[in-house]
């Protein structure tokens, strides 16, 4: 590890001294190879350690700036084999690279949280990365016991694209007087962990606002925030990391819904929560991931429906049992899916504009699986 503090650097050995601490206390590891795992670590505030690195993974704050002024420096201290992969969420890999010498060593590699617990990484290629780089880190991922999936990059790249459209028509819901436990609770009956309000909980109020802005200004209209989601994250509310969000918190354990929340939506909503059947709200949140999974496919994010659903069981907890978000949509068939997008965008407009993938494979009466299939 370097960073630029002793105390960051010190923060990090008491992280991962408490995650090696908790896995040999659920007998996952023993004490003896959680310690041999422990000394593994070292870590500074100088570059000069990394210099005999196969790999380095750069995971600095989400800014470019500073992102960019690492890497360059970085890069000085390597030698010409090392790989360099960004663990964004966000940021384009191909302006991170913008920079560098070696363009062709450089990708993304992007974690989930919490990432001790979370599977999926997203191995992010950007125009220049050559195959070995995607190869070495891909090979990385799984010595971590993770599953990589290779993705293109762009804004989202693929898990958090698909996702954003879900978690924007639960706020869309809500404005339209659906309460946060019935739209929470129709999600979960069709298999989802967790609902999408739940899910904002987790995410952070504040994060989930500046990935719901970028989603907009990337694709435009059809992905406008929803006002009551907006309207919240200009209040105190955080979400769990603050204690108070869609629910209420005790000791970092979800309790009931907090019912206030309405009071500070700040848009014209039914002042009374509405009883919307549960079907209806799956349909609007799952067919906006369908539709913006076809859209990704379209634009070569990923290449097959397997690696696509393979990603969001891994990365968003989509029920397995389901056989992913494609092999559900696959049941519907895609003539089905557009039937129901289309009477959806006749009430709500233009975010739920069918994507052109999507028609043209009801035009062709083809499935997912059929047209992007391994």
């Amino acid at each position: 590890m370097k960073d630029i503090h002793h105390k960051a650097v010190t923060s990090g050995f008491q992280h991962a001294r408490a995650l090696f601490d908790k896995a040999a206390q659920r007998k996952k590891l023993s004490r003896r190879q959680a310690d041999q795992r422990m000394e593994l670590i070292s870590g500074g505030l100088e570059y000069h350690g990394i210099s005999s690195a196969n790999l380095i993974v750069e995971a600095v704050a989400e800014r470019i700036d500073v992102k960019k002024l690492v890497l360059r420096k970085a890069e000085e201290f390597v030698g010409d084999d090392c790989v360099i992969a960004t663990n964004t969420s966000s940021l384009s890999v191909d302006k991170l690279a913008e920079d560098l010498n070696r363009p062709d060593r450089f990708c993304g590699m992007h974690f989930f949280n919490p990432v001790h617990r979370m599977p999926l990484v997203e191995i992010v290629r950007g125009k220049d990365s050559n195959e070995g780089a995607i190869a070495t880190v891909y090979a990385f991922a799984l010595r971590l016991g993770k599953v990589p999936v290779v993705v293109g990059n762009g804004p989202g790249f693929l898990v958090n694209r698909v996702l954003g459209p879900y978690l924007n028509e639960a706020g869309f819901l809500l404005e339209d007087g659906a309460s946060i436990q019935q739209i929470d609770m129709a999600a979960r009956e069709f298999g989802m962990p967790v609902g999408p309000l739940r899910l904002i909980d987790e995410i952070g109020f504040d994060i989930s606002s500046h990935a719901g802005a970028s989603l907009h200004k990337a694709f435009g209209e059809r992905l406008h925030p929803s006002r009551a989601l907006v309207a919240l994250a200009k209040t105190d509310r955080l979400g769990k990391k603050g204690g108070q969000g869609f629910y209420q918190y005790e000791k970092g354990q979800a309790k009931e819904p907090d019912e206030s929340i309405y009071g500070e939506l700040r848009i014209a909503v039914p002042t009374q929560r509405r009883t919307f059947r549960d079907r209806d709200i799956r349909a609007r949140l799952i067919l906006q991931m369908i539709n913006e999974a076809a859209r990704a496919l379209e634009d070569g994010i990923v290449q097959s429906a397997d690696q696509l659903d393979l990603a969001l069981i891994m990365g968003t907890g989509f029920p397995p049992f389901r056989g992913g978000l494609l092999r559900f949509a696959d049941t519907l068939h895609p003539r089905g899916v557009l039937y129901r997008i289309r009477k959806l965008e006749e009430v709500h407009g233009a975010r739920f504009t069918p994507a052109p993938f999507l028609i043209d494979l009801a035009d062709r009466d083809l499935t997912f699986y059929e047209a992007f299939g391994t």
